[in-house]
């Protein structure tokens, strides 16, 4: 939209600046002398008319009589019989009229018509039928003053429509970006983050400052990075490589996804990488619950059908043993041996019974820390034989829970025997318990034994997976079932040379009387 310097009245000399869109007609007085009309107003311009020629034109001014030019941008009616047309500037009840030669009459009414379809565009309006329009006025015009006003009004037209049509593809681009559940980052050639939506935030724990103009290399699990970077350069060879990949959050974290790279094409050329990432960490947790259960399961199976079959003999032998303990003299080591072996197998055979067994559970509202405290009553001969401090420390205020307190104990009592036996020199065992958000109850039992290799800690709680050289692993797997019945969830971390800590969480029910 052009400026206009105009003055009030031929005698004036204070200059006043008028924008052309608020110009109604431009009226000839004289040759280099003009009446600049809006529709409240006139003023005086004295200049060449064709030295604008070229911005009329684009601004929508046309001569539509020798004496007038009007910014048919304006024109709410025209009477052809008449040859007048009014001119309005917005709601204003005031206007104004142009006189127009009948010769130019049908020149007018395509004019407005087509100027009418470059309003559409303002308002966002295509109209799939303006194309074919222009395409028939255009073709239909032989007088080429008139024909050059309609290819300028097509050229505009179309300039604009391109313009409305990349605005609407690049709003919904970035809704699809922004909106999009899943995590989206695009990345240069050099493997630079460029640009990245909102849910890579939330799955990330990073904020856009961390992220843009940055490498991606640290949010990728170190033993994931070649493989990832292999699939970079597929992407820029013009594959889309579909993988899995563990991300690494700002708090430590890791996060499963799934991923999706896309090149991203510029003028025909690869200029970068989109990655379009699935969480599917609550899917590989669901996995791995159903793999787990399926082993119970299997071993359940087992259990129900050989546990007490195996009993029965096992009693029998037992018995004989011992009778022949007191009347064979000089294999009394032997016959221990004997006596420990049946026992270890017998306790093995509980432990398949608790898992394959339904048990009796009534669960009641319980001092938790109060079923430690019993629980290592009945271990503090133990303890001390292997000369094994344990330490209880409990917050004020801590919640009762909903349990089975022969089952908690159970619990206790398997958790605290491992810690004891990866002490073989003695040690400290501290107990914690805490109050944490939402209510819950948290357990922390800390070891300072020989630790267990990273690699291990995901298998624990398999069945026959142990690191004990004389372990079952059934110890661990009860352990894992009874907090799970619980509506628990049960976290274990270590590091070698340093000892283990396991957490174990459950819900709260209310406060424990003081």
């Amino acid at each position: 939209m052009q400026k206009i310097p105009v003055i009030r009245d031929k005698k004036s000399s204070d200059i006043t600046i008028i924008p052309s869109n608020e110009v109604v007609k431009i009226e000839c007085v004289r040759d280099k002398e003009y009446i600049i009309h809006t529709v409240s107003d006139k003023y005086y311009w004295a200049a060449s008319l064709e030295a604008f020629e070229e911005w009329l034109y684009e601004e929508g001014f046309r001569l539509i009589d020798q004496m007038n030019v009007v910014n048919m941008n304006h024109v709410t009616e025209y009477e052809p019989r008449k040859g007048i047309v009014t001119l309005q500037h917005g709601p204003t009840p005031h206007y104004k009229t142009a006189s127009a030669a009948w010769i130019h009459g049908e020149h007018i009414t395509n004019v407005m018509n087509l100027l009418g379809k470059m309003k559409d565009l303002d308002k966002g309006i295509i109209d799939d039928e303006a194309d074919r329009i222009f395409e028939n006025v255009l073709a239909q015009e032989e007088d080429h003053r008139f024909a050059r006003s309609y290819a300028m009004i097509k050229a505009l037209y179309d300039k604009k429509k391109t313009e409305l049509l990349l605005e609407e593809s690049e709003l919904r681009y970035k809704s699809l970006f922004e909106h999009n559940p899943d995590p989206i980052c695009s990345l240069n050639l050099s493997g630079l983050i460029t640009s990245v939506n909102p849910a890579m935030f939330d799955v990330t724990g990073y904020s856009e400052a961390d992220l843009l103009h940055r490498t991606i290399n640290p949010l990728i699990f170190p033993e994931d990075y070649t493989r990832w970077l292999d699939h970079f350069e597929e992407t820029l060879n013009g594959m889309t490589p579909h993988y899995e990949i563990t991300f690494v959050r700002k708090d430590g974290n890791p996060v499963e996804l799934s991923v999706f790279n896309f090149p991203i094409f510029v003028n025909k050329q690869i200029a970068g990488v989109y990655m379009i990432g699935q969480d599917i960490s609550e899917r590989k947790r669901a996995e791995e619950m159903i793999l787990r259960s399926e082993k119970l399961s299997i071993v359940g199976q087992l259990a129900a059908g050989v546990a007490h079959e195996i009993r029965n003999p096992l009693t029998s032998l037992k018995g004989f043993v011992q009778l022949l303990q007191g009347k064979v003299s000089g294999y009394d080591s032997y016959f221990e041996i004997m006596i420990d072996e049946l026992e270890r197998i017998n306790f093995i055979v509980s432990e398949f019974l608790v898992i394959a067994k339904p048990q009796v559970v009534k669960y009641q509202p319980k001092n938790a820390f109060t079923i430690l405290e019993n629980t290592i009553m009945l271990l503090g001969s133990q303890a001390m034989i292997h000369n094994v401090d344990i330490v209880t420390e409990a917050a004020p205020d801590l919640p009762e829970i909903n349990c089975d307190e022969n089952q908690i104990k159970q619990v206790f009592i398997n958790i605290l025997n491992n810690s004891i036996d990866a002490m073989p020199e003695g040690g400290q065992i501290r107990a914690e318990f805490r109050k944490m958000e939402g209510g819950k109850l948290m357990m922390r039992f800390t070891d300072q034994g020989c630790g267990i290799p990273e690699d291990r800690i995901p298998r624990l709680g398999e069945p026959f997976y142990t690191t004990k050289e004389k372990g079952t692993g059934l110890g661990l797997m009860v352990t894992f079932k009874i907090i799970e019945n619980h509506g628990g969830s049960m976290k274990i971390s270590s590091e070698q040379g340093k000892g283990t800590t396991v957490e174990i969480y459950m819900q709260g029910v209310r406060k424990i009387r003081s």
